[in-house]
């Protein structure tokens, strides 16, 4: 049988073998972004979670609402460490925090006693050399927290000094510190009372 547009046929070919090699690039592009992405969140969950877990964290989540200090409603993602199927810890990301300037988004690592394992700044909008200062890379603030818990520092002692509290301030940023250590001491006490909840599946 004779093909009615001989000169059409090798274009015809052509565009075909060019879909094939543009659907392969696609695929492999979207399994590229998506490891990339993964690697990314793992590097930020081990920041705020010491590696003495064995299961694939990334796939061991949960996501859950919660109301926060306004009355809103928040979404965050639970990333549950466990080692030999025993609860190790988890990682609340994103936590979100009232700031100067807008929201600061924070990753916060518990340890399965209550003990704060690591907290860190994901996003902000702070002003630089003042609320700014909270990020990690900038000082050392953050590190106020690591291995607090209620059992050390009652809920009524989580505040800045200049409110009765046990916390240093950033300096000129009273209103960012305030609103990371509430933020900290808000996921801290959600996790205290959903700790067995957090873990079922």
């Amino acid at each position: 049988m004779k093909f009615p547009h001989k000169n059409l046929l090798p274009l015809i070919i052509l565009a075909g073998l060019c879909a094939i090699v543009l659907s392969i690039t696609h695929d492999l592009s979207k399994e590229r972004i998506s490891e990339n992405i993964r690697m990314e969140k793992l590097q930020v969950i081990g920041a705020v979670m010491p590696p003495d877990f064995d299961n694939n964290i990334y796939d061991d989540l949960k996501v859950i609402n919660y109301s926060d200090d306004s009355g809103n409603q928040v979404t965050t993602t639970v990333y549950r460490a466990r080692r030999s199927d025993q609860p190790v810890g988890v990682v609340f990301m994103p936590i979100p925090a009232k700031g100067y300037n807008g929201t600061i988004h924070l990753s916060i690592g518990i340890h399965y006693d209550g003990t704060l394992s690591g907290v860190q700044v994901l996003k902000h909008q702070e002003t630089e050399g003042l609320g700014g200062n909270i990020h990690q890379d900038k000082t050392d603030w953050l590190k106020l927290f690591a291995n607090q818990s209620f059992d050390i520092t009652p809920m009524e002692s989580w505040a800045i000094k200049d409110e009765a509290g046990i916390f240093d301030q950033l300096s000129g940023a009273t209103i960012t510190s305030r609103g990371v250590i509430n933020a900290v001491k808000n996921s801290l006490e959600l996790y205290m009372i959903e700790q067995d909840a957090l873990f079922s599946d």
